[in-house]
């Protein structure tokens, strides 16, 4: 029985910053992990550079259109409960993606080793991806109409241009 009342009823300003927030701190866990894995180690500048390259590669492949999306989810709602900046889906595979890292570093990592490198490299390019399309949260906070709505082609397509 919906009692019509929100749990900790947000605007849409406050939830865009939320979100834009939680990306913010996802990203610089990962970078920090990251670069010490590939510090800890003697790995090589190239090490670092391939998960720069994962980065921006799956910013703009993956991550900008799931910001985007995040952003019109966000607005479409208007003022509602701040926690739902996400959805379900959203969170569930953010807990599965917590999740599997954790696992891989407690089974597979050891610093000093391959495995560490590599994972480093990873962390680096999934938190550099974060922090490149998390500006797309950011311009939506502090410039709305920088942000095309998904559901508009014609926005998206001179937004591509």
């Amino acid at each position: 029985m919906a009692s019509g009342r929100t749990f900790l009823p947000a605007g849409v300003r406050t939830q865009l910053i939320g979100a834009a927030v939680l990306w913010l701190v996802g990203a610089s866990i990962l970078l920090v992990r990251g670069v010490g894995y590939v510090h800890g180690g003697s790995w090589p500048a190239w090490v670092l550079a391939i998960g720069l390259v994962i980065g921006v590669l799956k910013a703009r492949v993956l991550l900008d259109g799931v910001a985007t999306k995040a952003v019109a989810r966000i607005r479409h709602r208007g003022r509602a409960s701040f926690f739902g900046f996400f959805s379900a889906r959203s969170w569930a595979l953010l807990a599965v993606m917590m999740g599997g890292g954790i696992l891989l570093r407690r089974l597979v990592v050891h610093p000093g080793v391959i495995g560490a490198g590599i994972l480093g490299a990873v962390y680096i390019g999934v938190g550099t991806a974060l922090l490149l399309a998390d500006r797309t949260f950011w311009l939506a906070v502090f410039r709305p109409a920088a942000v095309p709505d998904p559901e508009d082609s014609t926005e998206l397509a001179s937004g591509l241009d």
